[in-house]
């Protein structure tokens, strides 16, 4: 089993995401959180293929499955819960191997968004 830890920020609601394998082309997925909307999704990642044609976590980010239940249940657009669900998938399967990943964020940056 794949494990994601994900401490989300602003919101202060972390979540514990479990990945496992069901068979050959399929991961079942539990997503724990005080987030309403997080645990929302979990009947939609109960049984996800990964593998093959059709209804696929690994193609375009609009058609993931992940992230069209994310759409369907979570409001705020920067979570980074759907992402790291991928990534815990991808270590599940094996292909990924368990590193972490951040973010860094700061307020005071001197870049400035030009538009000519």
């Amino acid at each position: 089993m794949a494990r994601a830890k994900v401490y989300a920020g602003d919101c202060g609601l972390s979540a514990t995401i479990n990945v496992s394998r069901v068979d050959k082309r399929h991961v079942g997925v539990v997503v724990q959180s005080e987030c309403e909307q997080i645990t929302a999704m979990n009947p939609d990642l109960a049984c996800l293929q990964w593998k093959g044609k059709g209804n696929c976590v690994f193609t375009r980010i609009t058609d993931s499955a992940v992230y069209q239940s994310a759409a369907r249940h979570i409001r705020h657009p920067a979570c980074p819960v759907p992402a790291a669900i991928l990534k815990a998938i991808e270590i599940e399967v094996g292909i990924a191997t368990p590193k972490d990943v951040s973010i860094e964020l700061s307020a005071n940056g001197n870049e400035v968004c030009r538009q000519e």
